[in-house]
């Protein structure tokens, strides 16, 4: 089918399926293709931080030292899509983004990377504010997407949080170590060939639609964790990091879905870690803050996915909060077709029947909202 026949597929509803043939039910379907179906934008500004001052380039595109710098005369611009390019480099930057329809793209992830260090319990800087709090808390993302970044994007970007966490625990010097890599509350984000790194509490997928695409994210302990609406996964490589103690490790999710939204959805992702046996990795546990007064029933769904870490047939733990302990099997926690070693049934693997899979595919938790790479 050549790409006017799939733009015009699209319009009328349907989307193409995994095989080759069409379908009519679009809910059913992954969103691939309409994914990598969109024109390419023009670049409106570039980060590269050689340099020492804003300048620009030979075809007027203003260059800035750093992702704040730009950040800050593009919030004044007001305009209606922005594509800020990012050189390769590391950039030692802790950045929050409020800007809607914003587009960060590097050219490569592993030579573009965001990071800052920031744990919970780090003392709080002069600069920054926190409520009446002295140390950081759930501000400690290196980069945070707030709720004004409506249908922000990154292509080809590392979020990193080289915190020293391993390091910490050891030595017990602080009593959490919580590192977000990303906060992300954005509704229609995405996020395509971008890295998410870090170890405990890597990414905070917390609010909204969210789509990531041929992504890479690794952890080690409840490194995909939060309240979105709705995000899917696919194509991912999900890695779980080895940490010191015996036995369940890993927790994948921690998902602290509302009752009445769908939450997270990993679609034909790849499960790797360097856990060795007798130790095992966990695909996730409920969690349910203390603070929340709303009603959350976790949901996170591996579906068609190749799950290649070490598991056992109880690979959903309970968690605890100050009101009592929850259950996997009192929230949403499935799976559907997986293969790999780690891709058991019975214990508590709930595996979902066909007929209720027809409800957990990509285009069925992303609704209306067709996720388009722009760059």
């Amino acid at each position: 089918m050549n790409k006017n026949k799939l733009c015009a597929a699209v319009l009328s509803g349907m989307l193409l399926g995994a095989g080759s043939a069409m379908a009519p039910v679009a809910m059913n379907l992954p969103v691939t293709a309409v994914a990598q179906a969109s024109a390419h934008d023009t670049i409106t500004a570039v980060v590269d931080n050689s340099r020492i001052l804003p300048t620009s380039n030979e075809q007027g595109q203003r260059v800035y030292p750093s992702i704040k710098a730009a950040l800050k005369d593009l919030q004044k611009q007001h305009a209606g899509k922005t594509i800020l390019k990012l050189s390769q480099g590391t950039y030692r930057e802790k950045i929050e983004i409020a800007i809607p329809n914003l587009t960060l793209v590097g050219d490569d992830a592993k030579h573009t990377v965001i990071v800052w260090n920031d744990a919970e319990g780090t003392p709080l800087r002069p600069s920054d504010k926190n409520g009446n709090k002295k140390e950081y808390t759930m501000e400690c993302a290196s980069v945070k997407v707030t709720e004004a970044a409506k249908d922000f994007q990154a292509v080809n970007v590392t979020f990193q949080n080289d915190f020293p966490t391993e390091a910490r625990r050891a030595d017990k010097t602080m009593k959490s170590v919580q590192a977000f890599a990303l906060t992300d509350e954005a509704d229609q984000s995405s996020f395509y060939n971008c890295r998410f790194l870090g170890r405990q509490d890597t990414l905070y997928a917390n609010a909204g639609k969210q789509y990531y695409k041929d992504c890479y994210i690794e952890g080690d302990v409840d490194f995909i964790f939060g309240q979105a609406s709705a995000a899917v996964f696919e194509d991912c490589e999900i890695r779980s990091i080895d940490r010191a103690g015996k036995g369940g490790k890993g927790y994948v999710t921690a998902p602290s879905t509302l009752a009445q939204d769908k939450g997270y959805l990993f679609y034909k992702c790849h499960l790797t870690s360097d856990i060795k046996a007798p130790d095992y990795g966990m695909l996730g546990r409920p969690w349910h803050p203390s603070s929340e007064k709303r009603a959350v029933n976790s949901a996170a769904t591996f579906r068609e996915c190749q799950i290649d870490t070490v598991m056992k047939a109880k690979a959903w733990s309970s968690m605890k909060n100050k009101y009592g302990e929850f259950q996997p099997q009192d929230n949403r926690l499935f799976e559907y077709k997986n293969t790999g070693k780690g891709a058991l049934t019975g214990g508590n693997r709930t595996q979902l029947t066909d007929a209720q899979a027809a409800g957990y595919t990509p285009a069925a938790f992303l609704g209306k909202w067709l996720p388009k790479k722009r760059v």
